[in-house]
């Protein structure tokens, strides 16, 4: 065999090692993936995980959250009698008027009993809501 086609050989060989190597050790370096078995576990890690990283406004937004709309807008905030809060693509001046005017036939004014300063809580408390 001639020098020239031992070192292709040689080349390819050493290539097709290298990508063994690469695709053999990929797995070990590729993040876990965590899959939860039903909606209603995927419903409590997602209000655990949202809980637990709330701070300042948003901790007293959930506070108030838990009291007034839960009823209507369920535990989680996904939505019950009333729809989803989840990744509310909304304004924060939007989200204003509906909490404090409602929305007439299907969700009543909060005017009366939130200040600007809960409505603001409680916006900080929804923008923590993500899929």
């Amino acid at each position: 065999m001639s020098i020239e086609i031992k070192g292709l050989l040689l080349g390819i060989t050493v290539s097709l090692a290298l990508l063994g190597v690469t695709f053999g050790l990929s797995p070990i370096f590729q993040p876990k993936k965590v899959t939860v078995a039903n909606e209603e576990q995927q419903a409590k890690v997602a209000s655990v995980s949202s809980t637990h990283v709330l701070e300042g406004e948003a901790k007293r937004g959930y506070s108030l959250f838990d009291h007034s709309c839960a009823p209507c807008h369920g535990d989680d905030a996904r939505g019950d009698e009333g729809p989803s809060l989840y990744d509310l693509a909304k304004s924060d001046a939007r989200i204003t008027t509906i909490i404090k005017g409602g929305v007439k036939g299907e969700m009543p004014s909060f005017a009366k009993k939130f200040s600007d300063a809960d409505v603001q809580a409680l916006i900080a408390y929804l923008r923590t809501l993500k899929d």
